[in-house]
């Protein structure tokens, strides 16, 4: 479950996945979903490193970073929800970008300065070549778009 608060305040969603890669868009395709709900979010494709730039013109106090990943325990469509950089030490996690996530975070930390990074992981079922996402992360995907939409709502 991801909590309303990270809702609250300066925030940045930033949807991270290459729509070339099925289940691998899942951070983009809840971009998109977020959008036509009047929700601001920035689609960062290939990976995060692309988006940079976005991140430091914005300087958000709450940087939160949606993309697939592949974490111990996880099935397709599972979520898991990460407070802080430093339980990306702690917790197995993948992603399918070039630069590891912890690594990159870090240094826009030190660039932005927000003070709280959020981290929401979708495991994939497919990371083929292909544009559409599997049933599991689809519906997961619905999901969190929803939740993320009555959070704001009740803010």
């Amino acid at each position: 479950m991801i909590p309303c608060s990270i809702f609250k305040g300066n925030f940045l969603i930033v949807g991270v996945g290459s729509p070339l890669r099925s289940d691998d868009q899942a951070g983009l395709v809840l971009c998109d979903i977020l959008s036509q709900n009047g929700v601001n979010c920035v689609k960062c494709e290939y990976g995060l490193e692309n988006c940079v730039d976005i991140v430091i013109e914005k300087s958000p106090e709450k940087l939160i970073v949606i993309d697939s990943a592949i974490f111990s325990g996880g099935h397709p469509g599972d979520v898991i929800f990460l407070d802080n950089i430093e339980s990306l030490d702690s917790t197995y996690l993948l992603t399918t970008h070039s630069i590891p996530l912890g690594l990159l975070l870090s240094a826009i930390k030190e660039l932005v300065s927000p003070q709280e990074v959020y981290i929401i992981g979708i495991y994939p079922r497919n990371l083929e070549i292909g544009f559409e996402v599997s049933s599991e992360v689809a519906r997961s995907l619905h999901i969190l778009a929803e939740n993320i939409v009555k959070c704001l709502k009740n803010i």
